[in-house]
Formats: structure tokens, sequence, C-alpha cells
């Protein structure tokens, strides 16, 4: 039976009209939070101590990571493809339209594809940053943000 792997998969960050850039080379470990069916939290409700059933609470947030290895070139610029520069919504992102009209936030959509068979999870509404880290192996940055609203999956 075959399997997903990182291998057949690309995570995309897109502004609100479809620019944007696909995040990479990295080891292949997005991380995307809970999920579940109504997109909210299930409060357990109680009588006198003994279960009651649930109530709908809040809608969830899903916390999203992943990796990315730097390459060796500007870490910005006014027309390349830079991660910080989209994260950042500077220079070639700096007209970038946001989803939300307060804050920059963007969608993240993960693609599955092995040449049959394509699957995606569209996360719509996402806000993050991300870490600057040193090592002898090579530099990279740690991103993690925030999902707002029910992912699309197809």
């Amino acid at each position: 039976m075959a399997r997903w792997t990182s291998r057949l998969t690309t995570v995309r960050f897109e502004d609100a009209l479809g620019a944007g850039l696909t995040i990479g080379p990295g080891a292949g470990d997005l991380s995307v939070g809970e999920e579940n069916a109504e997109n909210a939290e299930h409060i357990r409700k109680l009588d006198r101590g003994v279960f009651d059933g649930f109530v709908v609470g809040d809608d969830l947030e899903q916390e999203v990571s992943i990796t990315v290895e730097l390459e060796n070139q500007s870490l910005t610029d006014a027309v390349a493809d830079r991660v910080k520069d989209f994260l950042m919504k500077r220079n070639k992102y700096s007209g970038a339209t946001s989803v939300d009209p307060t804050v920059w936030a963007y969608k993240v959509i993960v693609t599955l594809d092995d040449g049959v068979t394509t699957a995606t999870k569209t996360l719509p509404y996402v806000r993050g940053g991300s870490v600057f880290s040193e090592a002898k192996e090579g530099h990279t940055l740690a991103y993690s943000g925030t999902n707002n609203g029910p992912i699309v999956e197809t």
C-alpha cells in the first residue's frame, strides 16, 4: 500500500490573491495541530458530578510549524522569493494582500501529489513568525504560526 511521505508533499504560503512561495528546502517536518468535526472546543458538562453531555465552545486554533533550511543566498531581496520577506510582508511581498484587514495573515496550502493522486489541506487564516538558528549542518528558520478557521481538504 502506498503512503504519503514528505517526498510527495509541498507546503505553500499564499496571500489572499494567490501570490506566494513554496516553502523549502527542509526536512519535511510540517506539523498541524488538532482538528475536529466542529472546528470547536468540546466542553464537557456535568450534572452534580455526572457526565451530562457536551456543549460547543470557542473555535479551535491549529498550531502550525515547519523548519526551513536557509540556502546560500541573501535573506532578503526586492524581486526574488525569500521566506523571510513573505513572513515580514516586505520587499517582493510588500504589496501582498492579507486575508485579514487588521494583521498580516495568509493561507498555508499543503499539497500531497504522487503523480496519480493529489490531495490538499488549505489552512485559510494563518499568522506567524520565525526563529533563526545557526548549526554546523546548516542554518534554519523555525516557523511557527496559528491557523484560525476550518481547514479545507480535498
